[in-house]
């Protein structure tokens, strides 16, 4: 009896274990796993401070992004597989933002949840081509008002009782570009 128990609850595991949806999140790597790169601490200049290696492996591909702070803001600058860079942001505030760009997110936001609230703001500045990579950098870190500036939003919110926990694009005049559903804060470790 104690074998059936045992074998109907493996079972049940296993099939229920296959069923989930599998969404990569990203995870702290070493220094030495990163794919190499122009940009390093040498090369940003002073007063780096905690540098990060991340990557995230999603369902259509791989991105590395390193995470350091640097003249009190929190940059964040991501990467292919080759070492290519894609993106440079860093974290904001609403008070960094046009007053009418984030009017356009908030009037966004209402018409798409019952009760919203954000999270996390980024302003960034996306790669065009690989001629123009070198600008972009230094366009970062002037911290410039660009046309082609993205800004990325993370919102939790509520849309029929149903909590969703999103990231959102949007241009520099406040237009939506997309969105992409995100996983809730893993909490697979021990606390003490």
């Amino acid at each position: 009896m104690n074998k059936i128990k045992v074998s109907v609850v493996f079972i049940f595991l296993f099939a229920f274990g296959f069923s989930q949806e599998k969404i990569e999140r990203e995870h702290r790597i070493l220094k030495s796993q990163f794919p190499p790169i122009v940009y390093h601490k040498e090369t940003l200049g002073g007063h780096i401070k905690r540098m990060r290696y991340y990557k995230e492996v999603a369902a259509e591909q791989v991105v590395y992004s390193t995470k350091f702070k640097k003249d009190r803001l929190h940059y964040q600058m991501t990467y292919t597989k080759e070492g290519d860079l894609k993106s440079v942001g860093f974290s904001i505030r609403q008070i960094d933002v046009p007053d009418d760009v984030y009017m356009r997110f908030e009037t966004y936001f209402n018409g798409s949840y019952d009760t919203w609230k954000l999270v996390k703001m980024d302003q960034l500045y996306p790669v065009a081509s690989k001629d123009l990579e070198t600008k972009t950098f230094s366009n970062a870190f002037q911290n410039l008002m660009l046309p082609t500036v993205l800004y990325k939003l993370v919102v939790k919110g509520k849309r029929d009782a149903k909590k969703e926990h999103q990231e959102f694009w949007f241009t520099a005049e406040g237009k939506f570009v997309s969105l992409r559903d995100m996983l809730p804060a893993n909490y697979d470790r021990v606390l003490y």
